[in-house]
């Protein structure tokens, strides 16, 4: 597969993977452009990889890991906790509620969900992704599965009723 091929064909879905990690559009296409300068530095202009897509999943991945370890982070956190941030709501349909509310899941979880229903990845392919056992990821997709079944629950988002 030649670079340019690769570029185009999995800039948005890498994009978009990104996002969900990190919660910044400017800091996701900042990672997603530094996975493919590593790509291209490292093959050039043919990549002879087996599974190109499931490769720039995992360098994605590993870069938004990296971006949480790293100091400009931490920083916006710090300074996110001392300033007001309000957001600006419009319609929503119950869809992007939901993704609103992976969004806000610790990351341990909201990396298992993105992996698994939106990355549409097994449990051994996350597991290899994410470099932890097959037992941790299905326990945290099922951590993560009653953490948004409680806040959809309690916001009253989806059709059932709670019982007593």
């Amino acid at each position: 597969m030649r670079f340019v091929d690769a570029v185009e064909q999995y800039t948005t879905y890498l994009l978009k993977m990104s996002y969900l990690y990190v919660k910044d559009r400017q800091i996701a296409e900042d990672i997603v452009q530094e996975v493919f300068v590593k790509i291209y530095q490292k093959y050039g202009e043919e990549l002879h990889l087996e599974n190109p897509k499931g490769y720039l999943v995992q360098m994605t991945v590993n870069r938004c890991r990296d971006y949480f370890r790293s100091w400009h982070y931490r920083k916006v956190q710090v300074i996110d906790l001392f300033t007001t941030n309000e957001k600006a709501h419009s319609a929503t349909t119950e869809s992007s509620d939901v993704l609103e509310h992976v969004v806000n899941l610790p990351l341990k979880y909201r990396e298992v969900v993105i992996l698994h229903y939106f990355d549409e990845q097994g449990t051994a392919e996350i597991s290899t992704i994410l470099n932890i056992p097959i037992g941790t990821v299905k326990t945290r997709l099922q951590k993560a599965r009653q953490l948004l079944k409680g806040i959809l629950l309690e916001e009253g988002e989806t059709g059932y009723e709670r019982q007593a």
